[in-house]
């Protein structure tokens, strides 16, 4: 099989997961919390295994990393594919349309395969290494946009992870962001905020505390939108737990470096 062929088995599990989520949060029922401030709710659960499933189903050989179930080895390990069964779970919980399911194949530690759907939004975002970015078939570009003081900014949640010390470390960066562009939203997904990049809609974005399943496929959808992906020191990501990333549209990325910490 080929990039296109993995592209479109990601598009139609992408696809059926945002439907079967839109369904089940017309009554989503209890949420569950999963330490003290992080929910999961039934369809991260139900979303995941329609993925998985159907992931298995097509390439028994691959390994999957997800946020919920962790790692399920293949025999071929240099193919990974990394799943946000519903990234933005508070706010899907909450009825805030901000989330989305992201689902990413990586192959020998690097981004080949992106796909993200936005289901409330009625947005898919697709990317393939080398082949450009693209929004419902709609080639995607990063914005032009050089000044900071015109660029708007999102950075990540608080209460996340070490909360207090990634708070406090939020606190420090919105006040150097507030500074330094024109307006600093904090929007509570990583793959609304990437995507919002990807597409030109926001210009910067920080996320203090991320794992694999949060970035696997932003991180390929900005750069091949014509934007960067780096660690935030503006180092290569490296795509571990709890690392510190950031993503612009290229122009400003020397300046979001030098602006966070």
């Amino acid at each position: 099989m080929n990039n296109i062929d993995f592209l479109k088995v990601a598009e139609a599990l992408a696809k059926e997961a945002g439907a079967l989520c839109l369904e089940i949060q017309k009554d989503l029922g209890d949420v569950r919390y999963k330490s003290k401030k992080d929910v999961v709710t039934r369809a991260d659960i139900a979303s995941e295994k329609l993925i998985v499933d159907g992931l298995r189903k097509a390439f028994p050989e691959h390994s999957i990393r997800t946020e919920e179930a962790g790692v399920i080895e293949g025999t071929d390990p240099r193919y990974r594919w990394i799943i946000d069964p519903v990234d933005g779970t508070v706010n899907f919980s909450r009825g805030i349309p901000l989330w989305g399911i992201s689902i990413a194949l990586h192959f020998e530690g690097k981004p080949l395969v992106a796909v993200v759907n936005l289901p409330k939004l009625g947005e898919l975002f697709t990317a393939v290494k080398g082949g450009g970015a693209f929004m419902n078939g709609t080639p995607i570009h990063v914005s032009a946009e050089s000044n900071p003081v015109h660029a708007i900014v999102s950075n990540g949640d608080f209460n996340v992870g070490d909360a207090a010390k990634i708070n406090a470390q939020n606190s420090r960066n919105f006040a150097r962001e507030a500074d330094t562009f024109e307006r600093v939203k904090c929007l509570g997904s990583a793959v609304i905020e990437g995507c919002f990049t990807a597409c030109g809609r926001i210009d910067c974005f920080v996320m203090t505390m991320s794992y694999p399943w949060d970035i696997a496929a932003i991180a390929l959808l900005v750069e091949e939108a014509g934007g960067k992906s780096t660690h935030i020191d503006g180092t290569p990501m490296q795509f571990v737990d709890a690392e510190q990333v950031i993503f612009s549209n290229g122009i400003l990325h020397e300046t979001l470096v030098k602006t966070v910490e």
